[in-house]
């Protein structure tokens, strides 16, 4: 990832965070990793860490990518909780969901929360810059 395309990940994260807030249900704003530091986390809830993957184009091939699909598992033995972005909604992926397959249809089953269609489009926009 470039340095341009982390920083706009970055600014989805400071997006995504309240709806990951409630996803995890947590009473208090998460503190958000710092760009400056590799964390193995985007959010932290105290001692509950969660991790974001942005998989805005999953829904398209029904799975998210191999590669996505292994730092997720790692992130999960690593005991870290995953929140996933398949629009329209953000998932959440618990340490027990290790074997995970990465398909979209099986997410259905997981904790979730319905995103606003402007939260959507600003996540988009993020995410086309990030990969141009």
């Amino acid at each position: 990832m470039t340095e341009a395309a982390y920083f706009f990940s970055k600014e989805a994260e400071v997006i995504l965070a309240p709806y990951v807030q409630v996803l995890v249900g947590a009473e208090k704003p998460p503190q958000i990793s710092s760009p400056l530091l590799a964390e193995s986390w985007d959010y932290a809830f105290d001692d509950l860490l969660v991790d974001l993957k942005l998989t805005l184009k999953a829904r398209i091939y029904g799975k998210v990518s191999d590669q996505t699909l292994a730092d997720i598992r790692k992130s999960l033995e690593n005991g870290v909780l995953v929140a996933v972005l398949v629009p329209p909604k953000l998932y959440l992926l618990l340490p027990s969901d290790i074997t995970w397959d990465g398909s979209v249809e099986s997410l259905h089953t997981r904790p979730s929360i319905l995103l606003p269609k402007k939260v959507l489009e600003q996540v988009w926009e993020l995410y086309e810059r990030m990969t141009n």
